[in-house]
C-alpha cells in the first residue's frame, strides 16, 4: 500500500523493511508512541524509582556515574521515599467495602 499526502513525502510503503519499528535505534527524537511504549514496559517499580529520581533531579546515568558514597546516599533516599508513598497509600484506603460471606 502506498501513500503519498500533502506535504509528505510521495510513495511511502506501509509495512516494507525499510519502516523504522519501535524497537529499533533512531537518531531523531522519540515520538510519543515510543516514549509510551517504554514507559509501559516498565515494572511499577521501576516508575516509581524514576519518578523519584526526576524529584532528584537526578538522571540512571548520572546515578551510574557517581562514586559509591554519593550514589549510597540517593539509593538511600529512593528507599526511604517509596516507603513513605506505601505508607501513605496504606491510611488512604477508608472506607473500602468488604464482602463478607456468612
Amino acid at each position: 500500500m502506498s501513500i503519498s499526502g500533502i506535504g509528505g513525502p510521495s510513495g511511502i510503503t506501509i509495512g516494507s523493511p525499510s519502516s523504522i519499528s519501535p524497537g529499533s535505534s533512531r537518531l531523531e527524537k522519540p515520538t510519543a508512541q515510543d516514549e509510551f511504549l517504554d514507559y509501559m514496559t516498565k515494572s511499577p517499580a521501576e516508575r516509581m524509582r524514576e519518578m523519584i529520581l526526576g524529584e532528584l533531579g537526578v538522571t540512571e546515568e548520572q546515578l551510574r556515574n557517581m562514586d559509591s558514597q554519593e550514589r549510597a546516599k540517593i539509593e538511600e533516599k529512593i528507599r526511604e521515599t517509596i516507603l513513605e508513598k506505601v505508607k501513605e497509600s496504606a491510611e488512604k484506603k477508608t472506607g473500602m467495602i468488604v464482602d463478607v460471606a456468612v
